[in-house]
C-alpha cells in the first residue's frame, strides 16, 4: 500500500480569519497533505477567481470555513467565497464545511455590519448545511480538531486521486489493471460470438498505440459561423490520456420515473478536455484556450467504453468504479507520454 498525499483547498473570508486559516493550514500539513490557499493574493476580483478555479480543479478536497462575514461581493452580488464553494461543488470535489457554532458571539469588527450582509451570510450557511455534513467550531483549537476529523473521514469514505511519488509504484501495475479490464471484455466478446448472428468487430487499439489529438483554438470569435482553427496537435496514446479525460469530462444525471441516466455536456467537455491536455504538455497558459472536436470526443469515448473504463450512454453513471482506480494508477505511475506541436 503506497502512502498517498492530497491537495486540500482552504476557502474562507480573509481578514477576519487569518489565525483560523493558519490553524487549518497547520492541520493539513501535519496530516501529510498539501494546503492550497491564496494568502499571497488576498484581494478578490474576477481575474483572480479564474486562477482560483484552476487551483480548485487540481485539488482533492475543499475545506470551507464560515464565521461572521459573508465576504467581498463580486459584480453579481455573490461573494467570492460562495463562488468558490459553488465551483467546488460543480466539480464534484468533496466539501468539508466548518461553520461557527455561535456567530452572535463573534466580535463586531469580525462580523457583518449591514442587514444585507447578514441576510446573505445566513442564506449561504443554510445552503451549505442543506443535505451536507458539516462540523461546528468556536475556537481555533476546536476548528483544528474538527478539520482533522473531517479530513480523516473524507479520506476513508470519499476516495480521491491524490499524489504518490513517481518511484513508489511500478508502471507495470497500471498495465496489469488494464489487463484485468481487457479480460472482462474478452468474456463479453466471447458471449457475443455465441449469438446466432456473429459480427466481425475491429479490435480496440493497444494502450500504447500512438494517436494524434488535434487541439482547436477556443479563443477566436465564432459569431461569424467560421470553423475552429486547428492550432496544435498532441501525439499520445489513449491510456496515457485517460486521467485527463476522466477528470475533465462534463456529465450530469437525469432522473425520471425513478430511473437515472447520465448525459455528456459535449460543448463543455470539448473545452475542458482540450485545455487540460494542452496544460499538461504545452508551454503556455491554456485555461479555456483550447478545445477538441466532437469527433475526437466521440473517438475517445469509444475507446474507453470498449475498454470497460466508461459506461455506455443510458447507464446510471458515466464511469464504473474501476475507472477511478485506473486513472489514479496511470496518474501516479507514469507521466503523460505526449508530443505537443503548435501549427502557428
Amino acid at each position: 500500500m503506497h502512502e498517498k498525499r492530497y491537495s486540500v483547498f482552504i476557502s474562507s473570508t480573509f481578514e477576519d480569519l487569518r489565525d483560523e486559516r493558519q490553524a487549518v493550514q497547520d492541520v493539513v500539513i501535519s496530516a501529510g497533505d498539501f494546503p492550497v490557499q491564496m494568502e499571497s493574493f488576498p484581494a478578490a476580483d474576477e481575474n483572480q477567481f479564474a486562477f482560483i478555479k484552476s487551483l480548485i480543479d487540481k485539488c482533492d478536497y475543499y475545506i470551507l470555513i464560515i464565521a461572521g462575514r459573508y465576504g467581498t461581493p463580486s459584480e453579481d452580488g455573490m461573494s467570492y467565497t460562495e463562488k468558490e464553494y459553488h465551483y467546488a461543488v460543480s466539480r464534484s470535489i468533496p466539501v468539508l464545511a466548518m461553520v461557527h457554532e455561535n456567530r452572535g458571539s463573534i466580535p463586531a469588527n469580525k462580523s457583518e455590519d449591514s442587514v444585507e450582509g447578514k441576510k446573505r451570510l445566513a442564506a449561504f450557511v443554510a445552503e451549505v448545511e442543506k443535505n451536507r455534513l458539516r462540523k461546528s467550531w468556536a475556537t481555533s483549537d476546536g476548528l483544528k480538531l474538527a478539520v482533522r476529523e473531517a479530513l480523516d473521514h473524507a479520506k476513508a469514505t470519499k476516495s480521491s486521486i491524490g499524489w504518490v511519488r513517481g518511484n513508489a509504484i511500478a508502471s507495470v501495475e497500471t498495465l496489469e489493471e488494464l489487463n484485468e479490464v481487457r479480460k472482462e471484455n474478452a468474456k463479453f466478446r466471447e458471449a457475443v460470438g455465441n449469438l446466432e448472428i456473429q459480427l466481425v468487430l475491429p479490435p480496440v487499439p493497444a494502450g500504447d498505440e500512438p494517436i494524434t489529438i488535434n487541439l482547436l483554438d477556443n479563443t477566436a470569435e465564432q459569431d461569424s459561423g467560421s470553423s475552429y482553427k486547428n492550432i496544435a496537435f498532441v501525439k499520445t496514446n489513449w491510456i496515457s490520456i485517460f486521467p485527463v479525460f476522466f477528470k475533465n469530462l462534463q456529465w450530469n444525471v437525469v432522473e425520471s420515473n425513478k430511473d437515472r441516466t447520465y448525459y455528456v455536456d459535449e460543448g463543455r467537455s470539448c473545452v475542458e478536455i482540450g485545455s487540460a491536455i494542452a496544460d499538461l504538455v504545452g508551454p503556455h497558459e491554456t485555461s479555456g484556450a483550447f478545445r477538441i472536436s466532437k469527433l475526437t470526443l466521440d473517438r475517445l469515448m469509444s475507446y474507453y467504453i470498449e475498454a470497460g473504463l466508461m459506461n455506455a450512454p443510458g447507464a446510471e453513471y458515466a464511469f464504473p468504479e474501476v475507472a477511478q482506480k485506473v486513472a489514479r494508477r496511470q496518474t501516479i505511475g507514469s507521466k503523460i507520454h505526449a508530443e505537443f506541436n503548435f501549427n502557428r
